[in-house]
């Protein structure tokens, strides 16, 4: 996972194939995929994100290490 200057993040291929497993986004929606993500919480090298399936109402927690990121 990356963040840019912007604020905008980038998943690798497997964290956004992980992201649309667990959030059941329908092979079909691929191209534009009815999530929302929104960060929850950034303390020390931990960041926390909540990926939310705006058709189903499916929420989950993504945590990622923030040395590993970028």
């Amino acid at each position: 996972m990356e963040i840019d200057d912007d604020g905008n993040m980038t998943l690798t291929a497997e964290e956004n194939q992980d992201l649309m497993d667990r959030l059941e986004i329908a092979e079909a929606d691929y191209d534009d995929p009815p999530v929302d993500i929104e960060g929850v919480e950034f303390e020390g090298d931990v960041a926390t994100f909540r990926a939310t399936n705006t058709r189903t109402g499916k929420t989950i927690l993504m945590t990622f290490d923030r040395n590993q990121a970028g």
